[in-house]
């Protein structure tokens, strides 16, 4: 029992375990991005193997933490964060076996009390003798996997089975000839109320319906009708009559018109039978899942069998109904959905889906319904993260229907969100904790690292291509007085929330979602949304839109190597018939799909999108709300083209006239470029405003120090000098190790001092903003990201008295945090045009694994240095101290990145289940970032095996170097090579770029060339 015990919770079991979980979940994205989802979890994530794996990870773990004593004082906080584990892997199995979620569809005027499974069972009933005998399984269908199932059921005391024979994916019915057979016709059905449909009908059932009957005269298949009918032609579109009981030839390529009905006939055979064969499909995985496939078994009951086929699509769609009949026991089997019953109904009252104005684009949606249980009756609003919680079910906005008069929910019952939510918590306060536990491994490194030693990152410097541009268009927008814009810049906006600022202040963050940036073409945001404005059609021939993906770019017909696009580059009205909007089919799908199936594509169009109808509103004029109207009682404000109107006429025309004048004085000003008088119209529009408005207008002071405060763009430099006093005692830290003797007390004081410096200045940006917004600055995502950088900032303040590596490190994150707000755009809300996913969550999520991606890179690079140091270190005997000082800071940035991907991985799942109901669904993008946690638990765990502490610092550095690849898979990797909800290139691969094979070749050959020299002792 002993020795079971010692080998169930040995760390090289553990090491094992993890390493062989880490490599099947990266297995099994590659297998679902081949063969689909199913495949994925029939080969992995579904298997008994996959759990067992999981499962005696728990018991090492639970016999880790009582064989090393974690739960002593001293080692509390470690104790904390491992029985965090324990829970999220509790949880876990609760929501495997007990949780489950379904899609809940639901049209206007209608009630529902049931949701149809995500997963597929096979069900089968019996009727005998008038009663009925029900047994269902879950089953996983794949292409490639073994796929046998055999299901015992009892009847009355006598056994059916149902055993699996064979499975056709992508299945296709033909007809072919067979004189043994007897008559066929494969033909499509069209009716008013429902989609085409295919049927193929046998000669006992010739007898067809609404008194329509097909027979066979000399060896030809005839038609006959009750009623009058037409035949078309198809070669020349001819119309032929026929009178009621008129028989004719059933013949192709015709089209049989009936009142309500509408044949047309594909194959007509007088001797035929019916093959099953598997379609080849061309076009991925998301294409393939919407053909059906089929399941060939034998159906066995009193000792008699029969073959049967049935026809499913593998997922959360009904299959077909399968007919069959033993001695008198009829059966029913279907493969696919399953209908769970619900406690309570959900009546459908309402379905809303606002458009962009000017546009078909889904800005939002939301499902007005009624909640019926019993004598318990309320009504409640579903949309985008903001669910319905009722009797331990969670009710999601997950789609719609096309016509608009439906809504599809997305159902979810999972009774281990808690243990799991326990164990999040669990998890985030024993990381923290720990870094704060002297006895920790963190702290027990930190303390041998010589007080000089710190550690930094690097700030990535991207270069932007400007994009050609017609000569005279720009010519024409410079000519916009960069003053006279300044002025304009002073009047006063409405923003969607009721907030009054500056046009100043709004035209940057217009501009910032427009292209991300704050200027553009030697021309500042103020001039540019005056010139959008007043001069729409010149601005419409102008690349502002920024454009990120190559798909993008060649629906607009763009060359790769663009950044922007031209609002007229999205339309091509040469086309007849057809929508001029060169996205709209591409928008239209995307914009359909359950949020969590967009890929990369999905959501960079959708952004585009959003981004195109922002634009289409500036030169319109709908974004500026810039007329308060007289005594309006909720003091909202309208743009120019609303005031003009829906305002009384006096008032109405006294607007007109104030903008006409205003706009032709601009027209004088280009051709004359003397502004006095366009400026004294600005004033006028400025005097009418403050007259009118003034109730909701904030004090000069505030609205002065937003139009600064906008104009700085503070955050986004402080990252830099955030970065700037982590380089600088980076490259301290490394001029130490070569050269112990010198003095870097200088270098010290210029990096704590820049630090201190970004702190400060920090501070007073956070002040400035609270006072602006008149609220504390963490009331959204991006004030969010803001003041976890300054807790940062300060924790680094307090504990460097301590340590230079506490102002160090959380410089970098602070750094990390501001640069991450500037590269994701997490501008503060300007309108309500964002994109439906736009979740607090999902920001923090990010956030913090990105800053774990530089924390890990910089353990990489100091792997890097530390084998070139082992190459070097015969030629400088000071160099041996340095590489053991460089391999304890990298072991502690191991650690630190660590916890950072796991608290930033789990936030994530926070988020999706607040947005959709399930905080884990095996994406490739999670699920790689699944494997980069299990790779790094790896290299911080594996000092306990003890081959590996031979020639430690040789082993570490190596496998820090090697294990960013996990990294770069996830962060890059994935976006190309894999299809999800994360990917970039929708499932199409791009070519593995040569540079790599440099890179790899270099790693290698660092490697080998540090591997004589890896022991320190000689």
């Amino acid at each position: 029992m002993k020795k079971i015990y010692n080998f169930l919770t040995s760390m090289w079991l553990m090491l094992f375990l993890t390493f062989v979980f880490a490599f099947a979940s990266g297995l099994a994205t590659f297998i679902e991005n081949d063969y689909g989802t199913t495949t994925a979890w029939a080969e992995v994530y579904g298997t008994k193997w996959f759990e067992w794996i999981q499962i005696l990870l728990a018991i090492n773990l639970l016999g880790n933490i009582l064989k090393f004593k974690m739960y002593k004082k001293d080692k509390l906080p470690a104790f904390i964060f491992h029985v965090g584990f324990l829970f999220i892997l509790l949880g876990a199995g609760v929501t495997r076996y007990i949780g489950y979620e379904g899609l809940m569809h639901i049209r206007e005027g209608n009630t529902k009390n049931s949701i149809t499974t995500l997963n597929s069972y096979i069900q089968i009933t019996a009727n005998k003798d008038n009663k009925l005998y029900e047994k269902d399984k879950k089953i996983l269908i794949s292409k490639i996997s073994n796929n046998y199932f055999k299901i015992n059921m009892d009847i009355a005391g006598k056994k059916a089975t149902l055993e699996y024979k064979d499975f056709i994916p992508n299945v296709e019915k033909k007809l072919i000839e067979d004189k043994t057979s007897p008559a066929k016709i494969k033909m499509m059905i069209a009716t008013p109320n429902n989609p085409p449909k295919v049927i193929v009908l046998d000669q006992k059932n010739f007898n067809f319906e609404d008194g329509i009957k097909f027979f066979i005269k000399n060896n030809k298949i005839y038609i006959e009708s009750n009623r009058d009918f037409t035949t078309t032609k198809m070669a020349d579109a001819s119309t032929t009559t026929h009178k009621a009981h008129e028989a004719i030839e059933f013949k192709t390529k015709r089209m049989y018109n009936f009142t309500d009905i509408k044949l047309t006939p594909i194959k007509v055979l007088s001797h035929a039978k019916e093959v099953l064969s598997s379609k080849k499909v061309i076009g991925g995985k998301n294409v393939q899942s919407s053909f059906k496939s089929a399941i060939k078994a034998t159906l066995t009951y009193d000792g008699k069998s029969k073959d049967i086929t049935l026809f499913g699509y593998g997922d959360s769609r009904h299959g077909e109904l399968t007919k069959v009949e033993i001695d008198g026991t009829k059966f029913v089997i279907e493969w696919g959905a399953k209908e769970l019953p619900l406690p309570f109904a959900v009546k459908l009252d309402k379905f809303e889906l606002k458009r962009y104005p000017g546009s078909m684009s889904p800005a939002s949606y939301a499902s007005y319904v009624t909640v019926l249980d019993k004598d318990k009756k309320f009504d409640f609003k579903i949309y985008m993260n903001h669910v319905l919680d009722y009797k331990g079910y969670r009710l999601f906005q997950s789609s719609y229907d096309m016509d608009e008069k439906g809504t599809v929910l997305s159902v979810n019952h999972d009774p281990g969100k808690l243990p799991t939510y326990i164990g999040y918590l669990l998890l985030g306060i024993g990381f923290i904790l720990n870094f704060l536990n002297p006895k920790s491994r963190f702290r027990k490194l930190a303390s041998r690292v010589q007080k000089e030693t710190v550690l930094s990152s690097f700030l990535l410097a991207f270069l932007v291509l400007s994009p050609n541009l017609k000569a005279d268009s720009l010519d024409d927008a410079k000519l916009y007085n960069k003053a006279h814009a300044e002025l304009f810049g002073d009047l006063l906006l409405q923003k969607q929330d009721g907030r009054i600022v500056t046009i100043d202040s709004f035209s940057k963050e217009i501009l910032l979602k427009l292209s991300k940036k704050s200027s553009m073409y030697n021309l500042d945001s103020n001039q540019i949304i005056l010139g959008m404005i007043t001069a729409p059609k010149i601005w419409q021939d102008i690349p502002i839109i920024r454009v990120k993906h190559d798909k993008i770019k060649k629906l607009l017909g763009l060359p790769k190597s663009a950044k922007y696009a031209a609002y007229k580059d999205f339309f091509d009205f040469r086309q007849k018939g057809e929508s001029p909007y060169k996205l709209l089919k591409d928008v239209d799908a995307a914009n359909q799909k359950r949020p969590i199936k967009r890929n990369q594509f999905d959501r960079d169009i959708i952004k585009v999108d959003e981004r195109l109808n922002i634009a289409y509103m500036i030169y319109t004029g709908d974004l500026l709300r810039i007329i308060p109207k007289e005594n309006d009682p909720n003091y909202k404000w309208y743009s120019v083209k609303d005031a003009i109107s829906s305002f009384p006429p006096e008032e109405s025309n006294r607007v007109r006239t104030l903008f006409l004048y205003y706009f032709s004085q601009i027209d004088k000003a280009k051709k004359s470029g003397n502004w006095e008088s366009a400026d004294k119209a600005v004033k006028l529009i400025k005097r009418y405003q403050q007259k009118l408005g003034s109730a909701v207008i904030p004090p000069k002071s505030q609205l002065e120090a937003e139009k600064i405060f906008s104009k700085l763009r503070l955050f986004d430099k402080l990252a830099f000098v955030y970065f700037i006093g982590g380089l600088i005692l980076l490259i301290t830290i490394f001029y130490k190790m070569v050269k112990s003797s010198a003095n870097i007390k200088i270098a010290k004081f210029i990096g704590e001092s820049i630090i201190i410096f970004a702190f400060l200045a920090h501070t007073v940006g956070m002040g400035v903003r609270w006072y602006i917004g008149g609220h504390a600055p963490w009331s959204n995502a991006y004030e969010a990201m803001l003041y976890i950088a300054w807790s940062m900032g300060l924790a680094g303040i307090v504990f460097r008295k301590y340590s230079l590596l506490a102002p160090a490190l959380t410089a970098i994150i602070a750094g990390s945090t501001l640069f991450t707000t500037f590269l994701a755009g997490m501008d503060p809300q300007i309108t309500n045009l964002v994109p439906v996913l736009n979740s607090y969550w999902l920001d923090i999520h990010v956030s913090v694994l990105t800053a774990s991606y530089g924390f890990l890179a910089l353990s990489m690079i100091l792997g890097f240095f530390t084998l070139i140091m082992f190459m070097l270190k015969d030629k400088n005997p000071d160099i041996k101290r340095s590489i053991v000082e460089a391999s304890r800071i990298n072991e502690m940035t191991a650690i630190l990145g660590l916890a950072l991907l796991t608290i930033g991985n789990f936030l994530g799942g926070v988020w999706a289940n607040e947005s959709w109901g399930r905080y884990w669904g095996w994406d490739p993008k999670e699920t790689w970032a699944w494997v980069s946690i299990l790779v790094y638990v790896i290299l911080t765990h594996i000092r306990f095996v003890p081959w590996f502490n031979k020639n430690y610092h040789y082993k570490f550095a190596t496998l820090s170097l090697v294990s960013y690849s996990a990294i770069i898979m996830t962060f890059v990797g994935v976006n190309y090579y894999l299809s999800g909800m994360h990917s970039y290139a929708a499932g199409d691969p791009m070519p593995i770029p040569k540079y790599l094979y440099l890179i790899v070749a270099i790693v290698i050959g660092v490697i080998i060339a540090a591997y004589p020299k890896r022991n320190l002792e000689k």
